[in-house]
């Protein structure tokens, strides 16, 4: 781990998620104005990055470089808890899952929901559970740490309450594909950017705390 140590002796881990989130906005934002008729109770974040969308290979790569940059982040956020007095097997199954959500979001922009339905919807199975588990998991070590506020472990439970009303709209979606499609649209989109605000609060927390 020599290398990643030098690396955050360099770059403070924090600017990764801030870098991630940056790469994900710059794609996100041309992507949803170029898109026929966009509506978050309508349009999947999904559509953004299939072919019927002009700027989707554009949309991917900066989406593939956000999954990138969270891994990285989450690294770092692993050897500040350990320096906060986490246990270190507790923080790096954390981080196991962290990093397994991420390979969901690498995958999600790989394989696009019209060319590979398949493994589009295995990246996102693999992404929202392990989320799930990898944001229940932070919340119980920050509520053992002082330097995290009460209600920074908390925000994770509703987060992940986010990725669970999104799982089950999903499921049922697919069960009865004409129950309230435009709320399950709505669902992922409200998980997503409270996703991304998790990783820019921890991101900022840790550089106030450096």
């Amino acid at each position: 781990m020599g290398v990643i140590d030098k690396l955050f002796e360099k770059v403070h881990a924090s600017y990764f998620s801030f870098i991630g989130l940056l790469f994900f906005i710059i794609g996100l934002i041309p992507a949803m104005i170029v898109e026929p008729n966009f509506n978050f109770f309508i349009t999947h974040i999904s559509d953004l990055g299939a072919p019927s969308n002009i700027l989707y290979i554009f949309f991917d790569i900066c989406w593939f470089i956000t999954g990138v940059f969270m891994i990285f982040f989450l690294l770092g956020f692993t050897y500040y808890l350990q320096e906060k007095g986490v246990k270190s097997k507790g923080a790096w199954v954390a981080f196991i899952l962290g990093f397994l959500s991420a390979l969901g979001m690498l995958g999600l922009s790989v394989f696009n929901s019209e060319e590979s339905p398949d493994m589009h919807l295995y990246s996102e199975y693999l992404f929202f559970f392990t989320g799930i588990l990898y944001l229940f998991y932070y919340a119980i070590l920050e509520w053992k740490v002082q330097e995290f506020s009460k209600f920074q472990a908390i925000f994770n439970l509703i987060v992940v309450f986010f990725f669970i009303l999104y799982l089950i709209l999903l499921v049922m979606n697919k069960i009865n594909p004409s129950f309230a499609p435009e709320f399950q649209s709505f669902a992922e989109w409200l998980f997503l950017f409270a996703d991304l605000i998790w990783f820019f609060e921890n991101g900022l927390l840790m550089l106030k705390k450096k």
